[in-house]
């Protein structure tokens, strides 16, 4: 009696997990990441990266999904050899916004060695996008009242838009305010990109408080107007610097700054709503009308800049 003999298949047997590794074609990653839309686009065949690019846009911007899916698709045109290349997409959502501007997208997981590519890629656009910070601060006190208001307005530079605040505190010198507004400046820059405050990001804070600054950067230093507020301030603003690269610098007040202008104006508005006991619904219409009117100064005057 005969029994079979095995025999070597007729090809060789991949497993589903290689047959997805080393397939090849064009890879797509959108990552919405501290208010941007991240985005990365890479051509693989099999474990070669043979393309590889990326850039991000404001999430917060009007037509910023448009200005989005515009550059990605320009990327994914540009790295295929063939309209019908295959596009991988691993986000629904985006794959259906890059079929809107007529790239068809499959969403079908990419290959490891893509998927590996593209998140170096959105790291290193993070990391230069929020590898220089400018923050400027401003407080604003009442005559006669223990209000005090703080503005601050952090820079990231380039195309990134800037982030605003404001808040309001009780407090006794417009110096106990200044040191406040710095530090709620700082915490809004840990609030926007955690790795700021670790040293991964160059910060310089801007104020046209000299005394406040003096006594950050003058140990000991001590003005008469100081009380265990201010102390307690510089304390907090030094604990949270500790790990960062800051620099503090100075700037004159009311002098045409337009950070230190937004500032001032985010300040009083903070007081002024306070003191007005405005509703939460009052105040927020405000100061989202104000943080517009602040933007669009900023536009207007980057357009005379660059012209």
């Amino acid at each position: 009696m005969s029994f079979p003999v095995p025999a070597a298949p007729a090809r060789p047997f991949i497993s589903a997990a290689d047959a997805v590794a080393l397939r090849g074609g064009i890879s797509v990653r959108i990552s919405p990441k501290h208010g941007l839309l991240v985005w990365a686009v890479a051509k693989t065949v099999g474990k070669d990266v043979l393309a590889l690019e990326s850039g991000a846009v404001d999430a917060p911007q009007s037509g910023s999904q448009h200005c989005l899916f515009q550059a990605v698709r320009a990327a994914v045109v540009g790295l295929q050899d063939t309209p019908d290349e295959e596009v991988f997409c691993d986000d629904e959502n985006a794959a259906k916004g890059l079929g809107a501007v007529g790239v068809n997208a499959g969403f079908r997981y990419p290959p490891a060695v893509a998927i590996t590519a593209m998140d170096v890629a959105v790291q290193a656009v993070i990391r230069s996008r929020f590898a220089e910070l400018t923050i400027t601060t401003d407080s604003s006190r009442g005559k006669s009242s223990r209000c005090l208001g703080h503005g601050w307005v952090l820079n990231f530079g380039g195309d990134t838009q800037p982030f605003l605040g404001q808040k309001a505190s009780e407090g006794g010198s417009i110096l106990e305010g200044e040191l406040r507004s710095i530090r709620y400046g700082l915490q809004a820059a840990r609030g926007a990109y955690p790795a700021a405050m670790h040293g991964s990001t160059n910060i310089t804070v801007r104020s046209d408080s000299q005394l406040a600054l003096r006594m950050l950067t003058d140990p000991g230093f001590e003005p008469p107007a100081s009380n265990r507020f201010c102390r307690e301030e510089v304390a907090l603003i030094l604990q949270y610097t500790r790990h960062a690269g800051v620099n503090f610098a100075w700037v004159r007040g009311h002098n045409g700054d337009p950070h230190n202008m937004a500032a001032d104006r985010l300040a009083v508005l903070a007081r002024r709503s306070r003191e007005a006991e405005l509703s939460f619904d009052e105040v927020q219409r405000l100061t989202a009308l104000a943080h517009q009117d602040v933007l669009n100064d900023f536009r207007r005057s980057h357009m005379t800049l660059a012209a």
